[in-house]
């Protein structure tokens, strides 16, 4: 379970930093920073995808789509286009990292945080 939440909120950090790219960087930086957040995001889902747990394959299967998809975004679009795409994929990545990371501590009903923090 550990794993798995620290795969989670690592594409919550991923996919904050990409929202931030998204609106200060511009096309051919913009183009790689997501190529390689793609490949990130689908390496993160391929770690998830050793659960058995359902709700979190579907949630790891929808982090392979968004990654496969900011890679094909990254290289399709340009300009104003790649812009406000990245951004928008980049917003679905940490909606997504914050769902998986509210889903791990609910499910298993522990903290993640140090006991002195409780």
């Amino acid at each position: 379970m550990r794993t798995h939440f620290i795969s989670r909120l690592i594409l919550l950090l991923v996919a904050g930093f990409l929202v931030l790219a998204s609106q200060v960087w511009a096309n051919n930086t913009l183009e790689w920073i997501f190529i390689v957040g793609g490949a990130v995001m689908i390496l993160l889902a391929a770690v998830g995808m050793t659960r058995e747990d359902r709700a979190q394959r579907v949630l790891d299967g929808l982090v392979f789509l968004l990654g496969a998809w900011s890679i094909v975004q990254a290289i399709v679009f340009n300009g104003n286009t790649l812009e406000w795409t990245s951004f928008a994929t980049a917003v679905a990545g940490v909606v997504i990292g914050t769902i998986g990371v509210v889903s791990t501590t609910e499910v298993s009903g522990e903290s993640h945080l140090p006991h002195a923090a409780r």
